[in-house]
């Protein structure tokens, strides 16, 4: 098996054989080193920026995303009858929690919550949901947005 780097420049667009250049390399040795750059590449997927639809501002990565209640996602009513297609998050780095935490119409038994806003734009991104030591955010899915962070 041989693998190609493709170089792109803007005079050069070429295909180069990496086993052309690691001729000193057996072929065990280059397919390790294929085999870790592909386990590196399912681990960057993983990782894969979760931003605010609005502003693009990283919010968490595909990697914190949580079970809660035996699933990630939930669609859940409000009391005033708005629903919400909800997904759970261990991390939320690109969210500011606002308010004082409430367990008045918790959608979640036994954890009190405030609200969660994009740090950057500030828009309404779901909530934070705690109880002793656990935690979560509940994020509004159609809030968000994957890809690559710009800032």
């Amino acid at each position: 098996m041989d693998i190609f780097i493709h170089m792109h420049n803007s005079m050069d667009h070429r295909q180069i054989s990496l086993s052309r250049i690691f001729k000193q390399f057996s072929e065990d040795q280059i397919e390790a080193v294929s085999s870790t750059i592909l386990q590196e590449t399912e681990t960057e997927k993983e990782k894969e920026s979760i931003l605010c639809k609005h502003c693009k501002n990283e919010i968490t990565t595909v990697e914190h995303s949580a079970v809660v209640n035996g699933q990630h996602a939930h669609i859940l009513k409000n009391p005033a009858g708005i629903t919400f297609h909800i997904g759970c998050f261990s991390k939320a780095w690109g969210c500011i929690v606002y308010g004082i935490p409430t367990d008045e119409f918790t959608w979640f038994a036994g954890f009190s919550w405030c609200v969660a806003l994009c740090a950057h734009c500030f828009t309404h991104l779901g909530w934070y949901y705690q109880s002793g030591g656990d935690s979560f955010f509940g994020l509004i899915l159609a809030n968000l947005a994957k890809g690559s962070k710009i800032n």
